[in-house]
């Protein structure tokens, strides 16, 4: 008895999801024709569209297996989603990250260095004829409909053609230069606008910098030219400073006045007093018998004194101090001497005359002193104590005798104070200077105004990360070492040494692209023509070597099997929707018959592009493409020439249609989020497995864009700089790419300094100096 078929529900699942499939697998062969067809892709660009191929693929493969679910499995709604979703969890990852492994281990990594070499020019003769910079005999190619799809197939596969032909390379051995000469120059020359036009951004960028430079040169030349004007203010503040502080000083005399006038007022009676006791004290205890009496008189007005006398705030005054100081004339002396000999009978005399004999002063005296009650008399000698005076000292930092504005514009003090009324403000000068040195003054002014315009320039320059001297010409500033080094981090490889951003379009081609025309054809001949053991693993080209087999090898391959399953699942979708139309019925048991009838649709796809559908490139029989197909027939198999073959007639007829979908639906822009995604988790991403790590760093630097810098000098002891980073230098030390100041000295050689571009990778630097 006989199984029936398989519900409905999972048939119309199936029709849906591959027709909804035939979307992104059309996009796919569309972007691959695209990309591959226009040149050798960039790494970023293969590795997007390899990863969204195999995504896709591996969704392809999951609902091909889908058909062979048993009915158990799908019998009912909840049981067949979850069994489809479960094969689709086991095949999509088997199908995504086996393709990549088993491309990788059969045909990339097991590949010779010859065959790596071999493909980098097969590769660069396809790139070669995509920009129409060669021409192959009786080949049939318009390069005017570059964007064709028909020729856009022929350029995918063409490659591989090339590839097929071992003794290619030995019989373009003579041209070689040439045709790679024309490549660069054909390439160069074809994006002579998109260069120039990122040269012309340039140039607005620098005028843009320059007029800034300019301004700030301006404003710092102004400043440099305002020094007298500045000085003049600095002058004039040191006539205000003066004249102020002498109005200060004058009110300070005043007030030291005043305190010695209050003094005067609170202490005079209080002192008067105390000298009026003395006296008193001497008349009562006059007699020679009562002196203890007296002394102790005199001791205790004496503390009652200097208690009092404390609290006036100046230490201790003696008593004496206080009294008025007379003179006594001779005629005074005379006149008391006879009035006191009449008045004793002449025994006074008689004593003063013993006394002079004797060495004494015969009681004849030159001074007498006395007390008042005067206030005025206090204030004075209060005003005139030296302890007052330090008082005033102190408060002022002037003495209290300055007489006259021009006495105290040139004292010390006021010079001191002018010194620091100018350094608070940034203005310093010498320890010895007076105002009277005027030169000195505008000097020091000079220097500051000219310190403050550096420092300020020099802020500005930080800023902009830059160090540049003021007033460069604008050809100058084009030229600094500073700028050529943003220049080159611009202009990346068509950066030329001194290349200036004002040269039209001719000095430009002269002076830029010719240069770096001859300059990438000799790097590119180097590697061609380089050992094959610099393309075997850890090779110095093995990576780009491997690169270009991928791009050789892998489209025809991709665009074949992605082609046939396009077409195959777009011919079963009719039969789907008649198998949902129909009336169910039993399924009918496997004949061969039934199997015969299966592979009709399949055999029609193989056959009929390649019968009947017209390709330029292989219509004629004696065509260098035939020619190639037969040259795959010999390097490998039947099969795979009839599968480019039938790929080139099938193709176009496709491609078109993907191209739509994309404009459309946008799905390949919007995958491209996941690519990056699923790139950090695919394994095998940069063929790392055959690499010692030694090289895996090496590579790791080319990735990222570092080098890793020594620096080496004929001279001993040398100490080397590099001057636009923080860190030190040391030998082996890993930096961004870019541009580097560098200084090296050693004793008894010249010092170097120099601006040097440094590349991506190990790179050493070998400085000799000179004497």
């Amino acid at each position: 008895m006989t199984d029936l078929i398989k519900p409905f529900w999972w048939r119309c699942l199936l029709l849906v999801l591959a027709t909804l499939y035939l979307l992104p697998e059309a996009i796919f062969n569309a972007q691959l024709v695209s990309l591959v067809g226009l040149g050798t892709p960039s790494a970023e660009d293969l590795e997007h569209l390899e990863i969204y191929g195999r995504a896709v693929s591996g969704v392809g493969v999951a609902l091909l297996l889908a058909d062979f679910l048993p009915k158990a499995m799908v019998a009912k709604v909840g049981r067949g989603l979850i069994s489809f979703i479960a094969l689709l969890c086991l095949v999509w990852p088997v199908v995504f990250f086996g393709q990549k492994y088993v491309i990788e281990k059969t045909l990339i990594e097991p590949s010779t260095a010859e065959q790596r070499q071999f493909a980098t020019y097969s590769a660069a003769l396809r790139d070669a004829l995509a920009i129409n910079s060669i021409k192959v005999n009786d080949l049939d190619y318009n390069p005017e409909q570059l964007h064709s799809s028909e020729n856009l197939t022929f350029l995918a596969l063409f490659g591989g053609l090339l590839y097929s032909d071992a003794a290619l390379s030995d019989n373009l051995e003579q041209d070689k230069r040439k045709i790679i000469a024309a490549f660069v120059q054909k390439k160069a020359y074809q994006d002579f606008d998109k260069h120039y036009k990122n040269y012309s951004q340039l140039y607005d960028e620098l005028v843009v910098k320059y007029k800034a430079y300019a301004d700030g040169s301006k404003k710092y030349n102004n400043t440099l030219a305002g020094i007298g004007e500045r000085e003049q203010g600095y002058w004039q503040q040191v006539e205000q400073e003066i004249n102020s502080g002498w109005s200060k000083y004058q009110q300070a005399q005043k007030a030291h006045i005043a305190k010695a006038s209050a003094r005067a007022q609170k202490y005079g009676p209080k002192i008067y007093d105390y000298h009026h006791s003395i006296a008193k004290c001497r008349e009562r205890y006059d007699k020679s018998s009562e002196k203890d009496r007296r002394n102790r008189c005199y001791e205790r007005e004496a503390a009652d004194y200097r208690s009092t006398i404390l609290k006036a705030g100046i230490g201790y005054i003696e008593p004496d101090y206080w009294l008025i100081e007379e003179e006594i004339s001779a005629a005074e002396n005379a006149a008391g001497t006879i009035l006191m000999g009449v008045l004793t009978g002449g025994v006074y005399t008689a004593l003063q005359a013993a006394s002079l004999a004797t060495g004494g002063d015969g009681g004849l005296k030159d001074k007498r002193y006395k007390y008042t009650d005067d206030p005025d008399h206090y204030q004075l000698r209060f005003l005139q104590h030296p302890n007052f005076h330090k008082m005033f000292v102190s408060e002022t930092g002037y003495p209290f005798t300055v007489e006259n504005l021009v006495a105290f514009r040139t004292h010390e003090t006021t010079q001191n104070k002018l010194r620091a009324h100018f350094a608070s403000k940034g203005l310093q000068l010498e320890s010895n200077w007076n105002v009277n040195q005027r030169q000195a003054f505008a000097n020091a002014v000079a220097t500051k105004v000219t310190n403050e315009a550096n420092a300020q320039w020099q802020s500005e320059m930080r800023k902009r990360g830059m160090s540049l001297e003021p007033n460069l010409s604008w050809v100058a500033f084009q030229l600094h070492p500073q700028i050529q080094a943003k220049i080159a981090d611009r202009m990346g490889d068509l950066y030329v040494k001194n290349i200036r951003a004002d040269w039209n379009k001719k000095n430009f081609k002269d002076k830029v692209l010719d240069p770096n025309i001859a300059k990438r054809t000799d790097k590119y001949l180097a590697m061609l023509n380089s050992s094959e053991g610099k393309f075997a693993d850890g090779g110095e080209y093995a990576e780009y070597g491997k690169q270009a087999l991928r791009s050789v090898i892998i489209p025809p391959i991709s665009m074949s099997l992605s082609l046939f399953l396009i077409c195959l699942t777009f011919s079963k979708l009719p039969l789907k929707l008649w198998q949902l139309i129909k009336p169910q019925q039993e399924k009918q048991p496997t004949t061969a018959v039934s199997v015969l009838q299966k592979l009709i649709m399949p055999a029609l796809i193989l056959i009929v592009p390649v019968m009947f559908v017209h390709n330029t490139f292989t219509e004629d029989d004696q065509s260098p493409v035939n020619y190639f197909l037969d040259k795959v027939d010999e390097s490998s198999n039947p099969v795979f020439s009839y599968a480019i073959r039938w790929t080139l007639h099938a193709q176009p007829l496709l491609h078109p249609l993907g191209l739509e979908f994309e404009e459309k639906l946008h799905i390949y822009e919007s995958f491209s989020p996941v690519s990056h995604a699923l790139a950090k988790v695919d394994i095998l991403r940069h063929g790392d497995a055959n690499l010692s790590a030694e090289q895996q760093q090496r590579r790791q630097y080319m990735v990222e864009q570092k080098t890793k810098l020594t620096i080496s000098t004929n001279a001993a002891n040398a100490t080397i700089r590099i001057m636009n980073i923080g860190p030190k230098y040391r030998p082996g030390m890993t930096l961004k790419t870019g541009a580097y100041d560098i200084q090296v000295s050693a004793p008894g050689y010249k010092t170097y300094r120099r601006w040097h571009q440094v590349d991506a990778g190990e790179q050493t630097l070998t400085i000799d100096l000179s004497k």
